[in-house]
This record gives C-alpha cells, sequence and structure tokens, in this order.
C-alpha cells in the first residue's frame, strides 16, 4: 500500500511595518481568516520573490501604497506554530518610512475593513481600540522590544 498523505509544509509570512511621522499602519482583518483582529500589511512570499518584493507587492495589493524596493528594510524573523489549526509559518518582518501624505486604500474589501495610522502607546494599550492583534503581531510583540522595532523603521 502507498502512503498518499502529504507532508505538512512550513509557510514563509511577511509582514511589512510602515511607519510614517512616528505612527505605524495597522488594519483591521475581516472574512474568513482571524476577523476582527488588527495587522500590518503582508502575506505570503511567492516562490522566487525577494523579501523587499513580496513586501512592496503586497502592500500595493492591500492598500495602494508604492514602497520603493530600497526603502525596505529586514528587521526581524519570528517562528510561529499554530498549534490549533496545525499550521506552522515563519514570519518575516520588513520596515520602511513612507512620506509625504499617504492614505491607504481599502483595496481588498473583502478582507480589510479599515487602515489607521497608530502610535506606538496606542499598539501598546491592551485594553484599548486596536485588539486584538493577528497572531503575528502578537509574537513580534512578545519576541520583540516595540521601541527598537520603531528605531529600527528609523533607518
Amino acid at each position: 500500500m502507498t502512503d498518499t498523505t502529504v507532508p505538512k509544509m512550513v509557510e514563509v509570512g511577511l509582514g511589512v511595518l510602515i511607519f510614517h511621522k512616528g505612527k505605524l499602519l495597522l488594519g483591521k482583518r475581516i472574512g474568513s481568516h482571524s476577523p476582527g483582529t488588527w495587522q500590518i500589511p503582508g502575506g505570503c512570499l511567492d516562490f522566487g520573490e525577494s523579501f523587499e518584493e513580496c513586501a512592496a507587492r503586497e502592500t500595493f495589493e492591500e492598500t495602494d501604497l508604492i514602497l520603493p524596493k530600497a526603502s525596505l528594510r529586514f528587521v526581524t524573523a519570528n517562528n510561529n506554530i499554530l498549534a490549533e489549526s496545525g499550521r506552522h509559518f515563519v514570519d518575516i518582518f520588513m520596515a520602511a518610512m513612507i512620506g509625504g501624505d499617504p492614505v491607504a486604500k481599502i483595496v481588498e474589501p473583502l478582507k480589510c475593513e479599515r487602515w489607521e495610522w497608530i502610535t506606538q502607546d496606542e499598539l501598546l494599550d491592551d485594553t484599548g481600540d486596536y485588539r486584538p492583534l493577528f497572531d503575528p503581531m502578537i509574537q513580534l510583540l512578545k519576541d520583540h522590544d516595540l521601541t527598537s522595532l520603531f528605531a529600527a523603521a528609523a533607518f
């Protein structure tokens, strides 16, 4: 008898910490995957894609904001095992500063309800408006000092 089970694969997710005038862009998720949680722009790394290409593509697809690849910096990576769903992600986090007067648009209305620029204090407020957070964001804040993440974006 032949074993036809497909081995589970580790998935690579990528999130983009986009900063503007000391604030971070967060979106409120809707749809089937973690609805009601707050997230940064991001998605899965496509085959053959660099981290910078993925970050720029996902940001544009989700917000209509254009991030030049040269403006993006690697910040950190996390190992995120989601036991309940049986999934395993390696989450890459990139950062970018954006100038001008950026307006994040709702490009995927079935996935994101709204985008907001929030302060570090608002992100850290466990009882505030920006809770609950999406699992990769929870893991990021658990593993890394937020002040250093904000500072990393200042390049």
